[in-house]
């Protein structure tokens, strides 16, 4: 960690026991969760229940604002590791679209 970087707080303790039963074997796994939107979540999963998904160490990608589509950067980050930018994220479950694990994204 450089000099100038904070040491990141904490995680939250997190309820036990409300991860949709389909999610429970993504708890603890880096994972990429794609929303409805221009926005693709890269990050590990600590939490999950009907309304929000916890992930820490998140590289959140807009790909309107960037110069790789969601897939090339999936890929990219499938390669050389997930960049973060957020020590925690909160996603709205309403939001999201899909959810794989990173290490199941398939070189092509």
């Amino acid at each position: 960690m450089a000099k100038h970087e904070r040491k990141p707080p904490p995680l939250p303790s997190f309820p036990a026991g409300r991860t949709p039963e389909a999610l429970v074997p993504l708890l603890g796994e880096t994972v990429v969760v794609d929303i409805d939107a221009h926005m693709l979540y890269l990050g590990k999963l600590e939490y999950a229940d009907d309304a929000f998904l916890a992930l820490s160490e998140v590289d959140v990608h807009e790909d309107k604002a960037e110069a790789l589509s969601k897939e090339a950067y999936v890929h990219e980050a499938r390669n050389i590791g997930v960049r973060a930018n957020r020590h925690l994220t909160w996603v709205r479950m309403a939001r999201v679209v899909s959810i794989s694990r990173l290490a199941d994204i398939k070189n092509f």
